[in-house]
């Protein structure tokens, strides 16, 4: 259940932080909202870090040739946040650019089948089916609203 969880927390707070950005930021510069972005993701992570470390609680940091994979995989965060955000600053709309994210698993389930050769069962390609359908819907929601 904690995975669950953990997914719809985050789900709750990047909803909440799409609309912050539509609403209050697009009109800034991309990399100065992440400049912002990361700076103040830096010391939280930090002070987690320590909270965990005071608590007694284990924490497993990378070391070797994992430590230089979580770079790769932060440098990828750091493009995929870059294009995400710049979706916004470019004239993107909430509707748009989060329905479009709702095609992220497909993607994912697609970059799996090529790294490890598992293809997705029925259940998943019927979700994917209606995530197409729900991108499809939006962008025409949007061609629509102006009318």
């Amino acid at each position: 259940m904690k995975p669950v969880l953990f997914a719809c927390l985050a789900m709750v707070f990047y909803a909440f932080q799409n609309v912050l950005i539509e609403q209050k930021l697009s009109r800034y510069s991309t990399v100065a909202i992440l400049v912002f972005f990361y700076a103040s993701l830096f010391p939280a992570a930090l002070a987690a870090f320590f909270a965990l470390k005071a608590s007694g609680q284990q924490v497993a940091v990378p070391s070797g040739a994992m430590m230089w994979a979580t770079v790769g995989i932060g440098t990828l965060y750091f493009f995929g946040d870059y294009f995400y955000i710049g979706a916004y600053t470019r004239g993107g709309n909430l509707f748009t650019v989060a329905t479009i994210v709702a095609l992220f698993p497909a993607l994912a389930s697609v970059m799996k089948y090529l790294w490890t050769g598992v293809l997705p069962n029925r259940y998943h390609v019927i979700g994917y089916v209606f995530a197409f359908a729900a991108v499809a819907f939006v962008a025409k929601g949007n061609l629509t609203a102006g009318k």
